[in-house]
């Protein structure tokens, strides 16, 4: 009877143990019948598949070993139907869902983590939304003053936004919700954070500091630290560009630069003087760069007649590449590089932190213009034209 009693004590205790030591995420997925539910994990540069279930009756159980910091998974029935969820360690993470749409259906228990998650991507959906009708209404407009307003207003509604990320991360220092907000970005793939605002900058070092503090071996809260000295590092940079910058600026307004195109002449800027410039500064490496290009392509060819030219800075190190994507995407304007990467001297002179980036130069050698893309770009071409 003794010996019995023992045995289930210590079954008991060994369950009681591997329990401790796995973190489970179960629940129910309506209408899942048939579909497969995959587990995956986040991590900083890729997502990877750790576990997999094909749903009989929606119902679904994942177990997997102990967390050793708090992370980010993944429930998804496809490449764009998923939920993200924050564990921590040993959670017993409930959820309940739609297959129609996770992401706007779930419900979650037993996950504060997780329940930070839904709750910034809520908002960033509804921030999507009020952004995009208020540029949706500045295109319907000529109104000057209606876009005057319309401008204000988008920064506005942008700024409310920062401030509730910044309020939740200097009261939850600790939580990697905050690196999962301050990373988030709008539909258009622009940043709601900028690392480079003084202020959101605040939050940035706060949230890197605490997190590098309470989990020193994570490679999150060492990522976050290092791309916050990083950004520090290149405003020191920046600083003394900018002065370098201004002590070099020529009676015209702006910096002349010089560089050789691919059959190894050295091209000045102020060669085109008596133009409409676009210092375009782009990679053969960067997609956005091509894309950026393809629309400026377009402009040239519409506006060159009427006084536009082109000086293209790439910021390669091979000529090959970069000779490959001139002729094979067709540009026809002025094309130069030093072959420097992203120590290329054109760039530094002009503060170029990355690519896609533009300068609009008047005829009078006036700036104009900065990092002007698609319509924007087409806007400020027919003001000009």
């Amino acid at each position: 009877m003794k010996q019995g009693l023992f045995l289930i004590l210590i079954i008991l205790l060994t369950t009681a143990c591997n329990n401790t030591d796995k973190y489970k995420i179960s629940g129910h997925i309506e209408g899942g019948k048939g579909k497969t539910l995959y587990l995956q994990q986040r991590g900083l540069s890729s997502t990877v598949t750790i576990d997999s279930v094909k749903l009989k009756s929606g119902d679904f159980e994942f177990k997997q070993e102990r967390l050793s910091e708090p992370g980010f998974l993944v429930l998804a029935l496809s490449e764009n139907n998923f939920i993200t969820l924050l564990a921590d360690t040993t959670e017993h993470i409930i959820v309940e869902a739609d297959a129609k749409n996770l992401e706007t259906s779930y419900q979650i228990r037993n996950s504060i983590g997780s329940v930070y998650i839904q709750m910034f991507n809520k908002r960033v959906r509804a921030l999507n939304k009020e952004l995009n009708a208020l540029v949706a209404q500045y295109k319907a407009t000529e109104d000057k003053a209606e876009r005057i307003a319309l401008e204000r207003e988008y920064q506005e509604r942008l700024n409310e936004h920062k401030d509730f990320v910044g309020e939740f991360i200097m009261k939850n220092p600790r939580s990697f919700a905050g690196y999962y907000a301050l990373f988030q970005t709008l539909d258009d793939n622009s940043a709601v954070m900028d690392v480079y605002d003084k202020k959101d900058q605040v939050y940035f070092s706060t949230l890197a500091t605490s997190l590098n503090l309470y989990y020193p071996e994570s490679d999150r809260a060492s990522h976050l630290y290092n791309y916050v000295l990083g950004a520090k590092a290149r405003q020191q940079r920046q600083k003394f560009t900018e002065e370098l910058l201004a002590s070099h600026t020529a009676e015209s307004g702006y910096v002349d630069i010089m560089a050789p195109n691919l059959e190894g002449d050295t091209i000045k800027l102020s060669s085109l003087e008596g133009k409409t410039i676009i210092l375009n500064f782009w990679a053969s490496w960067d997609e956005k760069s091509i894309a950026a290009n393809r629309h400026l392509k377009k402009m040239y060819a519409k506006y060159k007649n009427q006084g536009l030219a082109v000086y293209a800075v790439s910021l390669d190190k091979s000529k090959v590449l970069w000779e490959n994507a001139i002729e094979k995407e067709g540009y026809e304007w002025v094309n130069v590089s030093d072959l420097q990467y992203t120590n290329s001297y054109p760039a530094r002179m002009y503060n170029i932190r990355q690519v896609p980036a533009n300068y609009i130069i008047s005829p009078k050698g006036e700036i104009i213009g900065k990092d002007l893309f698609g319509n924007r770009l087409s806007d400020k071409l027919k003001e000009l034209f």
